[in-house]
């Protein structure tokens, strides 16, 4: 899970929202890992004794991304700090039988990542909570390489290629290409700014003509199959040929 902090939010969104993505398969065994390394007797259970590194395991990545304080800048003391974490793990401890198992673990794990997104800033892209106007915004900021925006539209696009790239080969082909643009193209149509795909396409023959099409403009090296590279230059200089037209 070595990742940017725009990948580590786009990750963690996308565990949250679907339990059969790869992200939520992934953050599963994360929070596993972190239980069994505290569980330092090997019991299946973390005990008061092992709690602080429980909790201190599953800190690190929020903190390297800035999105959590250091132990030592939340207390003051060591005392401090002990009365904190036994206060958290009588809250752990839902039947309060003086150890914190992995269901519990799991489930103040995600209670708690739950409540901490819902405080960052709207998911624009993958989302169904931004509106136009703020979807708009975001995409003339995104095609600026230079920019937050672009990095988190970077993130997101490698999402959709990862997503449809089915048989893990680094390259998209064409019976996988059509995903990839449904993928991506999900927020704009909501919002108004890309046509549904029933309202382009009469049959299925003409939408799989249409998008063979498509994929033969994106093959820049015309070698059969689309690049991350390829993928993520059609679509910036998509977004900009429509932004200049707004």
């Amino acid at each position: 899970m070595d990742k940017t902090k725009e990948e580590f939010v786009q990750f963690i969104r996308h565990a949250m929202m679907d339990k059969s993505s790869n992200e939520f398969i992934e953050f599963y065994q994360f929070l596993i890992n972190c239980f069994v390394r505290a569980d330092s007797n090997m019991d299946g259970q973390v005990s008061i004794d092992e709690f602080d590194q429980l909790i201190e395991e599953a800190a690190y990545l929020p903190r390297k991304h800035g999105f959590a304080p250091k132990s030592k800048d939340l207390y003051a003391t060591d005392d401090a700090r002990k009365e904190a974490r036994d206060k958290l793990f009588k809250e752990m401890d839902s039947n309060h039988d003086g150890h914190i198992t992995f269901e519990e673990w799991l489930a103040f794990a995600f209670k708690h990542i739950g409540e901490k997104l819902s405080l960052l800033n709207k998911d624009l892209l993958g989302g169904k909570e931004a509106t136009k106007d703020e979807f708009v915004a975001f995409s003339k900021k995104a095609v600026d390489r230079s920019t937050p925006e672009y990095r988190e539209l970077f993130c997101f696009l490698l999402k959709c290629f990862i997503d449809a790239d089915k048989d893990y080969d680094g390259a998209v082909q064409p019976l996988e290409f059509d995903a990839m643009i449904e993928m991506a193209a999900a927020t704009p149509r909501r919002l108004g700014l890309a046509p549904a795909t029933s309202s382009l396409y009469k049959t299925d023959a003409e939408r799989v003509e249409k998008r063979r099409e498509y994929f033969r403009t994106m093959d820049t090296n015309n070698d059969g199959n689309i690049s991350f590279d390829e993928w993520l230059q059609y679509v910036i200089d998509h977004m900009i040929a429509k932004i200049a037209k707004m």
